[in-house]
């Protein structure tokens, strides 16, 4: 019974063992390529979020849609990814429909190259207008709506950032007095024509609120009541789009620079908002822009004529569609534009990196090359401004070649804006000498897996013999036991038969002493008689 237990409890170490190890060897050589959204359903102004995951492959990724009722706030739609994952942002801008289509493209195994990664996934998103509780079809979007008592909440403070701009109203709206649904509204028509003076990314209440100004005052819009073309220009690029949906909606730039000065944030097709500074000599701008699509046009304007502070450049894409995209520089002119009030930071470092004699406050990109491999980088960021807002992003998961960490500075009041940068630089031996230094962590850890079950199976096995051992020990014991006991039975039995022999014998003895002593006296007796015989007679005779 127990030979068979410890049989029982040895394969089972061992099967452990083997399905540890096959399900570590199994994820390690398992290559994919999937994709997930946040939502297929949702309303005009939200925010879905598109996921892509490469596990252990490398490779493009492509994602396509059908039109433009929804539009890129962060990420990219063709991107090559290692290992990793990634996310793209869209916002819902027109009611209707809109399959996306997510696609691996030229992936591979990084087990093996030869090993080609597949994956095509399409989602369909239905958009739908906000519902409203206004009494005026017309101010829909931005009306007031309660919860289920009938109070209306307003649960944090928006921060915008600061920008300067013409916008138009997409529909007959109401302009508010604040961010919420329940200030003082003003009512305005469709395309009516309003100047942008703050942006924010926060929904509060349902609505993500811009800053405007409307014949010189300042008022609270929707974000997604307002459009940075005219409401007909709109319509027209609608219409030409149903006339022909063979022609390319690509309106993005692959490129955009300006010759000697330097732009921040570093450009990215679907950022749209960018800022330089000039000295006060500087009266124009080469500005470099090229389109993604070679049918699309693009046309620059607000670059001549540069006048003391801030300047706005516009850089328009127009699709083949017509549909178009406009990219806007804030460039700053004068020296006197930067001084020490002005938010930036007054402390930047890095752990384990000297920062010291690098950083100044005033240069705002810098180049960091890693000798190895780490995650991310630990930063310490101060500003000069107490209550202001330090963001860092990009600072995470680092892959082979460069890497931007972008560090994004907001005053309390949103007034104010500065962007550094840090490029970090992954060579690729540096990528290579982390992989293996995972294969011999993974093979240290399968070594001491293995080294653990050997241990418990001689533990066990020593356990087992010495409980043998130990019965033994018991059996021995009661087998000396029982011999001795039959040994002392034995000689009591021959003791008790010597001492009956003996006995015996004295009485023999004494039955033999006594025979003889009886024949003595009758020999005696018996002499004795012949005696008196002989004398009687003559006795007799005498008298």
């Amino acid at each position: 019974m127990k030979k068979a237990k410890l049989k029982i409890l040895i394969g089972g170490l061992l099967l452990f063992l083997f399905l540890n190890v096959y399900t570590v060897q199994s994820e390690a050589a398992t290559a994919s390529f999937t994709s997930s959204i946040s939502a297929t359903s949702v309303y005009v102004g939200d925010t879905i979020t598109l996921t892509i995951k490469a596990t252990n492959a490398a490779g493009m990724y492509n994602v396509s849609r059908t039109n433009s009722n929804i539009s890129v706030t962060s990420g990219n739609e063709s991107e090559f990814i290692e290992n990793t994952s990634t996310t793209i942002k869209y916002k819902a801008t027109k009611v209707g429909t809109v399959s996306i289509k997510v696609s691996a493209s030229d992936m591979t195994d990084l087990d093996n190259s030869s090993n080609k990664v597949t994956g095509s996934k399409t989602y369909t998103v239905t958009i739908k207008e906000k519902s409203n509780n206004s009494s005026s079809s017309g101010n829909s979007g931005n009306s007031s709506s309660s919860n289920s008592s009938g109070n209306t909440t307003t649960t944090k403070t928006p921060t915008f950032k600061s920008v300067n701009q013409k916008v138009y109203t997409t529909k007959d709206c109401n302009l508010r007095s604040s961010w919420s649904t329940s200030s003082a509204a003003t009512s305005v028509q469709k395309g009516t024509e309003l100047t942008l003076t703050g942006t924010s990314t926060q929904n509060i209440g349902g609505y993500t609120w811009y800053r405007v100004t409307y014949q010189g005052a300042t008022k609270y819009i929707a974000s997604s009541l307002i459009t940075y073309t005219k409401p007909n220009e709109d319509e027209k690029n609608e219409e030409d789009n149903k006339e022909d949906d063979e022609k390319s909606s690509n309106k993005n730039l692959s490129s955009l620079a300006i010759d000697g000065i330097e732009m921040t944030p570093t450009f990215n097709k679907d950022t749209t908002q960018y800022v330089a500074h000039v000295d006060g000599d500087v009266d124009e701008l080469k500005i470099n822009a090229k389109a993604e699509d070679s049918k699309a046009k693009v046309s620059i304007e607000g670059n001549k004529g540069l006048k003391e502070g801030d300047n706005i450049i516009k850089v328009k894409v127009t699709a083949e569609d017509a549909t178009t995209r406009t990219y806007f520089i804030t460039v700053t002119k004068g020296e006197g534009t930067e001084v020490d009030t002005k938010l930036k930071l007054t402390q930047l470092s890095i752990e384990r990196v000297n920062f010291e004699d690098t950083f100044k406050p005033d240069v705002y990109s810098y180049e960091l090359d890693l000798t190895s491999y780490v995650k991310n980088l630990d930063i310490t960021a101060v500003p000069s401004q107490a209550d202001a807002n330090v963001d860092i992003s990009g600072n995470e998961e680092f892959k082979e070649g460069q890497n931007v960490i972008v560090i994004l500075l907001t005053s309390a009041d949103g007034s104010e804006t500065a962007t550094y940068q840090i490029k970090v630089n992954v060579p690729a031996e540096v990528m290579e000498k982390e992989e293996e230094k995972q294969d011999t962590t993974l093979y240290i850890l399968i070594g001491i897996a293995v080294a653990v079950v050997i241990i418990a199976i001689i533990v066990v096995v020593r356990r087992h013999r010495a409980s043998r051992e130990d019965d033994y020990e018991d059996d021995f014991s009661e087998d000396e036991d029982k011999v001795e006991e039959v040994g002392r039975r034995r000689f009591s039995s021959y003791d008790d038969r010597y001492q009956t022999e003996d006995e015996e014998d004295k009485e023999e003895e004494e039955r033999h002493s006594r025979s003889s002593r009886n024949s003595t006296l009758d020999d005696f007796l018996n002499a004795q008689d012949d005696d008196d015989g002989d004398r009687r007679p003559r006795g007799r005779h005498s008298r």
